[in-house]
């Protein structure tokens, strides 16, 4: 039996099985996010999420830089989507990147359950407890 990875790192991100319900996704600081990279962080968190239903949970660092084309590009589907993912908690921990964090999933859906929290303790609690509200979902 090949046993998965539990901790893949990328240029842009770290990705780590924390538990068998969730994958955590911590975007580095002091990068710009391009598309390649964004690219790699889901076939990374693919490769985490393939065999079991997993949550996740994404954590941008507060000042955060990127291309305007990381946009436009729906990166699930181009980079063959997210396993078996479940629901998608998104800190985005400034309120600038909880605006694009928005602007970025009403024009590229999920097709699991998608809530942007302001707070990292925010988006944990509700993917542990199911609160509070997030800003989208």
């Amino acid at each position: 039996m090949i046993e998965q990875p539990r901790l893949i790192d990328t240029r842009l991100a770290t990705l780590e099985r924390g538990s068998n319900e969730l994958v955590e996704v911590r975007f580095k600081p002091e990068m710009r996010l391009d598309a390649e990279g964004i690219g790699e962080i889901v076939r990374a968190k693919h490769q985490l999420c393939a065999t079991r239903d997993t949550d996740v949970l994404m954590v941008l660092p507060p000042d955060i830089d990127f291309e305007l084309n990381v946009l436009a590009i729906d990166h699930h589907a181009v980079n063959g989507g997210c396993g078996l993912a479940r629901r998608l908690a998104f800190a985005a921990q400034s309120p600038f990147n909880e605006r694009i964090a928005r602007i970025y999933f009403r024009y590229h859906p999920r097709d699991g359950e998608t809530a942007i929290f302001l707070d990292e303790s925010d988006a944990r609690s509700w993917l542990t407890q199911g609160m509070p509200q997030p800003s989208l979902s």
